[in-house]
């Protein structure tokens, strides 16, 4: 029998709005919201068990939201996001939401997913990715934030 939709929705609504929000526009990330929520209603009878609920969840999710950007914006086009932090520079989310938005999809991804909590071997797993890859792309993420961020101090 599969998982209850409501309940798995319930239980990473907030995941899931935190990707919506990053991969879509202030006025677009309530339909992507939708899109992933309908992704997860039509998949959801088939989820085998293969892997984690949790990990399934965030492999639907982040596909969907790739293909959202793929269809709504050219790829020379830079992704349009709403800010999380508010306090300005000196606002660590707000540091981090700026470094996000420069990073191309299946980086923002991989960062995305490891502040999530997420083990490489299921971030590999969710973006197709060897954990080795995973691993690598991370350290470039770290040394490229320390570059752009820590300099100096």
């Amino acid at each position: 029998m599969p998982p209850d939709f409501d309940q798995v929705i319930d239980e990473h609504r907030d995941r899931l709005t935190r990707i919506a929000r990053q991969y879509a526009g202030p006025n677009d990330w309530q339909d992507l919201l939708q899109e992933i929520a309908v992704a997860i209603w039509r998949g959801l009878h088939g989820f085998e068990g293969r892997s984690t609920l949790s990990t399934w969840i965030y492999r639907v999710a982040v596909n969907t939201a790739l293909q959202h950007v793929r269809k709504r914006r050219p790829a020379s086009e830079a992704l349009v996001h709403e800010p999380v932090g508010a306090l300005g520079a000196q606002d660590p989310l707000a540091l981090l939401d700026e470094f996000l938005a420069a990073l191309d999809p299946v980086n923002r991804a991989v960062l995305l997913l490891d502040l999530e909590g997420l083990h490489r071997d299921d971030i590999g797993e969710v973006l197709g990715l060897s954990p080795g890859a995973v691993a690598v792309r991370m350290t470039r993420l770290k040394q490229r934030f320390s570059e752009t961020y820590m300099e100096g101090v």
